[in-house]
């Protein structure tokens, strides 16, 4: 099923390179089938074209856990918390506060 989505995202990120929502799109499905290198280079990219999307920073920090990068990561989970807080989203909180103890 996940390569029928990942081919739809490339597909329209090669007509459309900046499409962001598509590149979460390909991030989130890369990420699924526990291709996290790839998966966290698009979360990257996203965070390149809106550096204050607070679920990509999320998933780009569940990304690095997922690859034992935790000075990364603890970077990652604590820009989304400062944007959770800033932008009035409680509850992504527990998510980020269970990903983080994940690397302590």
């Amino acid at each position: 099923m996940s390569v029928d989505r990942k081919e739809r995202y490339l597909k329209i990120l090669s007509a459309v390179p900046d499409n962001h929502l598509a590149r979460f799109g390909l991030a989130n499905a890369y990420f699924e089938e526990g291709q996290f290198d790839l998966a966290s280079d698009e979360y990257r990219l996203c965070l390149l074209a809106q550096p204050d999307w607070m679920a990509v920073h999320i998933s780009l920090g569940h990304c690095l856990v997922k690859l034992g990068r935790k000075p990364e990561a603890r970077e990652a989970l604590e820009r989304a918390r400062q944007f959770a807080t800033q932008q009035g989203h409680s509850s992504p909180l527990e998510e980020i506060a269970h990903l983080l103890s994940q690397i302590d």
